[in-house]
């Protein structure tokens, strides 16, 4: 199947050389009480915690700008941009949270969630590939669901933090889920949300084996592709880039508008026949082609043509339209290839939905994370099952 793809993450910049301690309390805003075991980590990291029994916490975090998050059952999730020249403790206040579901906008939750549903959102969340067979969901009695049937989008929310139990990469992610909906109409995926990573402990021959896993969903990522692009580096990392065209299929649309009548070619000029008449071989060839036609440059193209600095520690990425990305440095997946046999290596497109393209850090961040759509290799595989944190550095 084929898709857009948004994965939602947000993370300041990262830097991992300095330190510095963040303390702080976190507090319930309608009653001041403090909120013992309340989450704060830097998203997409590993660096995180939790409040003690008079809401307070203590935070060693690098130096730099990222988004803080505070979380707490039954509570809205704050998120905060946050300097690492902050010296004096912070006070988080979090508000009750309403409803997980408005019921006039999406309708009444299913009440065989998980049954309708579970395995649909492990497969679009959790993902496909190889990895998500030891990716596990812990507390998934905690989603909802709802289908709202009149516009065929699926929504879902939960309760209190996901906890996902990585065994193919050695994390355990809590991933605070702010949305998750799918558009069946339009085959289009976004969900939004917080997670933090914590390597799981084991013995030698499991920490090889999770260093080997890393470094290959590393590969031809994402994440890979934006340092590559913050560095000017995209050619020696092995993507090769093209500008992508699609443009409607006119003809087809022509051909479509006739309702089904048959055709007769006369020279180039397709003329309607009464559908009486014998022979409609050309509205069948031409109603089997894509609805769009798709060309490329004949050019690579580097990543200064794409890419520019912001600023000492921000690179800018703006480009028309639609980016086809090719990773020539390893194939695809053994799954991905059985799944799309076309397909032989990793492939992807990237498509700018807004203006003013994205801002990209050197860990492989970017936002606004809206700004980009994927699809192609990236719709399939930037899922849960092989996501790393914006704190992992490949092994040489």
């Amino acid at each position: 199947m084929k898709y857009f793809g948004i994965i939602v993450f947000f993370l300041g910049q990262f830097n991992a050389v300095a330190q510095f301690t963040l303390r702080g309390k976190i507090i319930a805003s309608d009653t001041k009480t403090p909120l013992a075991g309340a989450s704060i980590f830097l998203t997409s990291t590993s660096f995180g915690t939790v409040t003690n029994s008079a809401g307070e916490f203590t935070l060693g975090i690098p130096a730099g700008k990222y988004d803080l998050i505070a979380s707490f059952v039954g509570y809205e999730t704050s998120a905060q941009t946050i300097s690492g020249t902050i010296s004096e403790p912070i006070v988080i206040s979090l508000k009750l949270k309403a409803e997980m579901f408005d019921e006039v906008v999406v309708g009444p939750y299913d009440k065989d969630g998980w049954k309708n549903w579970g395995q649909f959102f492990i497969e679009n969340f959790v993902g496909t590939s190889a990895g998500a067979a030891d990716c596990k969901i812990e507390n998934y009695e905690t989603l909802r669901f709802r289908h709202n049937k009149k516009e065929n989008k699926l929504y879902a929310v939960a309760g209190e933090q996901l906890v996902i139990s990585n065994k193919f990469l050695g994390y355990l992610v809590k991933y605070q889920m702010e949305e998750f909906e799918y558009d069946f109409k339009k085959g289009y995926l976004v969900y939004v949300g917080y997670p933090l990573f914590t390597p799981m402990e084991g013995g030698a021959a499991r920490q090889r084996r999770w260093k080997k896993n890393r470094n290959e969903a590393y590969k031809g990522s994402v994440m890979n592709f934006m340092r590559s692009v913050f560095r000017n580096k995209i050619v020696e990392d092995g993507f090769e880039v093209r500008r992508m065209f699609k443009n409607p299929n006119l003809e087809k649309e022509r051909v479509k508008a006739l309702g089904g009548k048959r055709m007769l070619v006369i020279g180039s000029t397709p003329l309607p026949r009464k559908p009486s008449e014998d022979s409609s071989d050309y509205y069948r060839r031409v109603m089997q082609q894509p609805d769009e036609l798709v060309s490329f440059s004949s050019y690579t193209i580097t990543g200064d043509s794409i890419a520019y600095a912001i600023d000492s520690v921000t690179a800018g990425l703006e480009f028309n339209d639609y980016l086809h990305i090719t990773y020539t440095k390893a194939p695809a997946p053994e799954k991905y290839r059985r799944l799309s046999p076309q397909n032989a290596q990793m492939r992807s497109e990237l498509f700018c939905n807004g203006t003013g393209g994205v801002a990209i850090q050197s860990n492989g961040h970017y936002y606004p994370p809206l700004n980009i759509l994927s699809l192609g290799f990236w719709a399939w595989s930037e899922k849960m099952a092989d996501m790393l944190p914006f704190d992992f550095q490949p092994i040489k």
